[in-house]
């Protein structure tokens, strides 16, 4: 099985707070455990809707992603860019990327994991 590596960031850097995680994560991940995943490694409080979408920019929703697709089902791309959506009042987006690095799975590799960290995590409802 393939392991995919994919580069978490928000959708419009602010280059005065950078953050991104580098997870890898198992190719037939659904994205119903991506979303609980992002949500262990930022440590929001997994409350709100949210959706994964693609698209040629992040205001360009093209097409929708089922929370039961498979990360394999929708890459590679063609192009378009995938984005992640969380709380639709606070609107915490998110662009995945997925790098080019081919890796199988081996029995000493456990998976999902977090290989690089940048920035601190941020407030997800700050203060009032």
């Amino acid at each position: 099985m393939e392991i995919y590596t994919l580069k978490i960031s928000f959708a419009e850097n602010d280059p005065e707070c950078p953050w991104s995680r580098t997870i890898e994560v198992p190719e037939d991940f659904t994205f119903a455990k991506l979303h609980d995943y992002i949500q262990e490694i930022i440590e929001f409080d997994n409350d709100h809707l949210y959706e994964f979408y693609s698209g040629k920019s992040q205001r360009d929703k093209l097409y929708k992603i089922s929370n039961s697709a498979r990360l394999c089902d929708i890459f590679p791309l063609d192009g378009l860019k995938l984005f992640y959506l969380f709380d639709f009042g606070d609107n915490w987006l998110f662009k995945i990327i997925k790098t080019s690095k081919k890796q199988f799975l081996t029995p000493e590799i456990s998976i999902p994991r977090i290989v690089q960290s940048i920035g601190e995590n941020p407030e997800q409802y700050g203060e009032w």
